[in-house]
């Protein structure tokens, strides 16, 4: 039976935003709307000539009675917890103020959003919490790698960002997005219409999934493509997972993390760029450049302490990096000349990216100082089992460069980048390669610049016009 995922945002969705905010900035400002079509609080009404501090504490004032009393949409709970039981996986997946945040204020606003979900006894699957900040981005992350059917939410940036990507969006209405049109959001104006919409779905398919070889499946047309990944992600999520066994191996890596952070600071001196770029959810991949054995510890340290899980050449298992690898449990030991193990690493890294885990892959497969003639290149190409991953779990990539300049390091994080069904494979895994390749330039720029080390930094510049050429031509083969 094919089960339904639906991402459910919370503010103005699971609740009447607009109506709190109203009545909310009324009773403490003591003054009238000047915006009746503003999303927050502070737009509704003009509050700029209260006192910063005075303005703050009462802007979190209102936020706190919301998070804790504020009661739910009629029927949201009934509905919700009515349709979880016959067929349907609801996930919440939201930007709520804080939340993202690493401190006190970020903890406070999990806690309240948790206490009150509780309380009422929603039926989620998962809380995907979302940077405030970088909410269209991070929703459409969520969204992709659970494979949502349809998302419900009612900020028009969201809204529009998830649709321009291809997800269905069912709208809350309300005076701030009226002006939002287009052909995968409808609009909805209460839960009986959210109801309504979500049970007469259509199914992809009715034979359920097969698994295609590479050559049949680019003979199906984009929409057949499209239902194939669909199936095939949906089958990764229901395969059976051991989920303890994988917990125990996070904490493991967050202890042998804590032990190893100190020595390794003093060992490394590693400055991080573009930190903004990483997801504060997990459930996506890493991939980085290789420039040698010391790669993981910088790039560790540059990530913080979240875990991850790996490949690592089985040859590498004796020793003592292997054997810190896998006493986490998070680590996949892979044959690089047996294809039918590398086949079995790549499903059972997928199964970790579909039961939303964070991957590393150093997609050249090998680190580029260990020949000659690795060292004299700007970087190795690509292989294209990163593209695949993505393509069949939906996983979002972050790229990353990591470059070492004696003792210190240099670690830059770019943009999210997605494989789509439809996507060519080659030219994709090209566009990672260049999109790593480029962070790693500005790694050098950024140190041989601050070093007047011009003479090199010439020859770098070379190197990589040369090594775009040579992706530009293996793309046009």
């Amino acid at each position: 039976m094919y089960r339904f995922i639906i991402g459910c945002d919370c503010d103005g969705v699971l609740t009447d935003l607009y109506t709190h905010n109203v009545r909310a900035g009324r009773e403490v400002f003591q003054r009238e709307p000047v915006d009746l079509n503003a999303y927050g609080v502070d737009e509704v009404y003009d509050i700029s000539d209260i006192p910063v501090v005075l303005r703050y504490a009462k802007a979190v004032g209102i936020f706190r009675r919301y998070c804790q009393k504020e009661p739910p949409r009629e029927k949201a709970l009934s509905v919700i917890n009515e349709l979880s039981g016959n067929g349907y996986d609801f996930h919440l997946i939201t930007a709520r103020m804080f939340a993202d945040y690493r401190g006190i204020l970020g903890y406070l606003s999990r806690s309240w959003l948790t206490g009150w979900l509780k309380k009422r006894e929603f039926n989620f699957s998962s809380v995907q919490i979302c940077s405030e900040k970088q909410s269209p981005r991070d929703k459409l992350l969520a969204c992709r790698k659970l494979g949502v059917d349809a998302m419900i939410e009612d900020r028009p940036d969201n809204v529009m960002y998830l649709a321009e990507n291809g997800i269905r969006v069912l709208m809350f209405d309300a005076p701030y997005n009226k002006d939002i049109s287009h052909e995968n959001v409808t609009r909805v104006h209460n839960w009986d219409e959210v109801k309504e919409i979500l049970t007469t779905l259509p199914v992809p398919s009715e034979k359920g999934w097969t698994r295609l070889e590479r050559e049949q499946i680019a003979e199906l047309s984009d929409k057949e493509k499209n239902i194939y990944f669909r199936l095939y992600q949906r089958h990764l999520q229901e395969t059976p997972f051991d989920h303890e066994k994988l917990e125990k191996g996070e904490n493991r890596f967050r202890r042998i993390y804590r032990l190893l952070n100190l020595p390794l600071k003093l060992f490394f001196h590693v400055k991080a760029f573009g930190k903004k770029n990483i997801p504060y959810q997990n459930g996506f991949i890493v991939i980085c450049n290789h420039c040698n054995s010391y790669d993981q510890y910088r790039f560790g340290l540059a990530f913080g302490n979240r875990p991850f899980v790996g490949y690592a050449a089985k040859e590498i298992a004796d020793t003592f990096r292997g054997r810190l690898f896998d006493s986490t449990g998070l680590c996949i030991f892979i044959d690089r000349n047996d294809r039918t193990d590398k086949h079995n690493a790549a499903e059972l890294m997928a199964s970790h990216m579909a039961h939303g885990r964070i991957s590393l892959i150093f997609p050249e497969g090998t680190r580029k100082n260990k020949t000659p003639e690795g060292r004299a290149k700007f970087q190795n190409h690509f292989k294209a089992g990163t593209a695949v991953l993505a393509q069949k779990t939906r996983a979002a990539i972050l790229p990353v460069a990591c470059n070492s300049f004696g003792s210190r390091g240099l670690v830059r994080f770019g943009e999210l980048i997605y494989v789509s069904p439809t996507d060519d494979i080659a030219e994709k895994t090209c566009e990672i390669e260049a999109a790593v390749a480029k962070l790693s330039m500005e790694n050098f720029e950024y140190y041989l610049t601050k070093k007047n080390r011009t003479n090199e930094l010439k020859e770098v510049r070379e190197k990589y016009k040369e090594y775009l050429a040579s992706i530009e031509k293996k793309e046009s083969i």
